[in-house]
């Protein structure tokens, strides 16, 4: 496993494939295995070489308990962390959900190290403090509870693999994340208008964040969006294969 340290910790990455360089970033709870399970990997790594981070608090990264660890400035510094590692002085940058909340952090406060963004399943605003605070006392109640909560909100079971990576999650490390995500809170209209990279945005539609996302992309100077047609948060993510010719047709026109 390789490993690039940052800010006294370790963070796991992994890389796939050849070509240009796209540095991806899951979601909340989620980690690397989730983008190979989506079916994005094997789809992509024969034109593309995939940076696949485990976000600070999740997969095989370290799990620090103390929200002060989780500010925007360290997980910014843990995806340039991972940059320098392997030498690669600017990629495409792919987020979702929590990974692009994490891509604004990026543009915000490295610019120069990214080309081109793809955010996925957010809006201007992120997800409002409200939901954090939800979020953080179901997860209080340990991750076997959290994982009922989280399959009954969304009305269907998770396959089986990805069961188990969920409740290998350590519930005080995503508490801390969740605090400190939360502390940051805080809209992008200042941000927007400076993000001149191109950027594709996209959501489905039944996703709470659809409307914004649109807005999103419309605000910033050289964006696009794509709609992806009867799915809500989690199949903006898990439907690859929805999601897969928006993406490589935008990665294919940057070369």
């Amino acid at each position: 496993m390789a490993y690039a340290r940052s800010g006294g910790g370790r963070i796991h990455y992994h890389i796939e494939g050849e070509g240009p360089p796209v540095v991806m970033v899951h979601g909340f709870s989620d980690s690397i295995e989730d983008w190979r399970e989506a079916g994005y990997v094997d789809a992509l790594k024969a034109d593309f070489k995939l940076v696949m981070l485990d976000c600070l608090g999740h997969g095989k990264s370290d799990k620090p308990r103390a929200p002060e660890a989780y500010t925007m400035s360290r997980r910014v510094a843990d995806v340039v962390a991972a940059l320098d590692e392997l030498g690669i002085e600017s990629a495409a940058y792919w987020g979702y959900s929590m990974g692009a909340r994490i891509g604004f952090g990026v543009a915000e406060r490295a610019p120069e190290r990214i080309r081109a963004m793809i955010l996925a399943g957010i809006d201007r605003f992120g997800t409002h403090p409200s939901r954090f605070q939800s979020r953080i006392r179901f997860l209080s109640r340990g991750m076997s509870l959290y994982l009922e909560g989280f399959e009954s909100r969304f009305g269907r079971m998770l396959p089986t693999s990805k069961r188990e990576r969920f409740l290998e999650n350590d519930s005080l490390a995503l508490i801390a994340a969740s605090m400190g995500l939360r502390d940051g809170y805080g809209g992008y209209d200042g941000l927007i208008p400076q993000m001149t990279m191109p950027c594709l945005v996209y959501d489905g539609d039944r996703d709470g964040f659809h409307s914004g996302a649109r807005e999103l992309a419309e605000m910033l100077p050289n964006a696009e969006f794509a709609s992806l047609a009867g799915q809500d948060h989690g199949g903006t993510f898990t439907r690859s294969d929805l999601a897969l010719p928006h993406v490589r047709r935008f990665l294919a026109s940057l070369t």
